[in-house]
């Protein structure tokens, strides 16, 4: 039994007792939708995937909870059991496989043992296991991007760049905050093939085979989303939301929010925290109503914006709560949970930023874990929520947790010279938190519903 299988037998047993522990609890916001639309397929009395319907979201999740719900009234299990039996499964996929996997492909020198895969799958669940509970899109699109990058990986094989035409086109469905996934697909090919030059590769045409099985992968997971926003709304476009003119909407929040969290009452009401951006505010004269617009406004006032999206970026990694419906505010956030959170960011960055630590890494492909950061970019143009940072805290973990880390107390120099890495990190991480904690405080002081 290899490493992967045997920690997401232990990752997967542990993560189902701490979700069935939490009890059940109703479905809040997009959760219920999602699982709402699950039912849209066979409205009509027969199952058809035009009958898919919604101007915000892809038909893939809805997809899946059809057939999750499928299997949970097969076995007379309830709803919210189900579910966490789902979120489960993704959680241990993500911590004990995918992600350990995509480490491993990115520093091919590294090897990845059963305790570094349940560490982070345990942070999984410290951080975020709260949304255990819920049907949401995140862990299934973060899973959907994983599988994309390490089957890319493999460019000259035939049936990885099928795999990784599907899941793109998928994962796209669930978050269309991914679309950069795509440019950044063909970036790591041609990278990839780029590097091969000057020894034995594969040919011409078994390389256009393998463009050809991409493409077609992602025509076939998208080509569902088009019929049915061509049935329902005239439009061939593959991006949920775009008939909706959902990036306009995204837009206008990115310039009034800092950052935007769901408390929830009961017994089941769902009110909205708005974290508001008063600088950003000042620029919005009305909705913004196309991206050239938003780009008027950036070109008129950089500063401010390179400050919101500073903000944005800051607030997003503020892990203040373990699950999107919050239900307990405790006066701002769980302070230990905060902190440790940007302990984790501070670790990363002192991983790639001090010399010693990235090159104990070995040979770096860093054009995967720039793939999966692009995944959190566009969400920096919208109201942020700590989830929409989901696949940049999972690469930060990877950081931490990647092995290798160097002895900061060079033993072989004299005097003070062994002490100046300590130093540095002990200096720089009181000036990271002062300034991480300035800009989260000022978001608190600016919260309302």
């Amino acid at each position: 039994m290899g490493p992967a299988t045997l920690a997401f037998l232990v990752v997967f047993t542990g993560t189902l007792i701490v979700a069935m522990l939490q009890g059940e609890r109703p479905f809040y916001g997009d959760s219920g939708v999602y699982w709402a639309l699950a039912n849209s397929f066979t409205h009509t009395g027969h199952f058809s995937l035009l009958n898919f319907e919604s101007r915000l979201r892809g038909y893939a999740l809805p997809l899946i909870y059809h057939l999750v719900q499928a299997l949970g009234n097969g076995v007379g299990w309830s709803q919210s059991s189900v579910a966490k039996l789902f979120n489960v499964a993704l959680f241990a996929l993500i911590g004990a496989v995918l992600a350990p996997r995509l480490a491993e492909t990115t520093w091919p020198q590294q090897h990845w043992n059963v305790p570094r895969r349940i560490a982070l799958t345990l942070l999984l669940i410290v951080f975020w296991g709260g949304d255990l509970d819920y049907p949401l899109s995140d862990f299934p699109g973060l899973s959907l991007a994983l599988l994309t990058l390490v089957a890319i990986a493999y460019p000259d094989r035939p049936s990885r760049m099928l795999t990784a035409g599907v899941s793109v086109g998928l994962a796209i469905d669930m978050r269309p905050a991914y679309l950069l996934l795509i440019p950044m697909l063909i970036f790591c090919v041609t990278s990839t093939w780029f590097g091969q030059r000057g020894v034995q590769h594969a040919s011409f045409s078994h390389r256009m085979l393998c463009v050809g099985l991409l493409v077609l992968g992602f025509a076939v997971a998208s080509l569902p989303q088009s019929l049915s926003a061509h049935r329902h709304y005239k439009t061939w476009s593959f991006i949920p939301g775009a008939t909706a003119h959902l990036s306009d909407t995204e837009l206008t929040y990115s310039l009034l929010l800092q950052r935007y969290d769901t408390f929830v009452a009961p017994p089941a009401t769902a009110l909205p925290m708005y974290y508001l951006d008063e600088a950003g505010a000042r620029l919005l004269r009305r909705p913004i109503t196309g991206t050239d617009e938003y780009l008027e406004i950036a070109l008129e006032h950089p500063t401010v914006i390179a400050g919101l999206l500073m903000r944005h970026l800051v607030n997003g990694l503020d892990m203040r709560y373990s699950t999107v419906y919050v239900e307990h505010l405790d006066s701002g956030g769980q302070l230990w949970l905060r902190l440790a959170g940007f302990l984790v960011v501070f670790l990363a960055l002192a991983r790639v930023l001090w010399r010693s630590a990235r090159a104990s890494l070995g040979r770096a492909h860093w054009r995967y874990p720039v793939s999966l950061m692009a995944c959190c970019f566009t969400a920096l143009f919208s109201g942020i929520e700590t989830r929409y940072m989901l696949p940049l805290w999972l690469l930060c973990c990877m950081l931490v947790l990647a092995p290798g880390w160097p002895n900061p107390i060079a033993p072989n120099e004299a005097g003070v010279r062994p002490l100046r890495t300590p130093a540095t990190l002990a200096v720089s991480y009181p000036l990271f938190m002062v300034i991480v904690w300035y800009v989260v405080s000022g978001a608190s002081a600016h919260v309302g519903n």
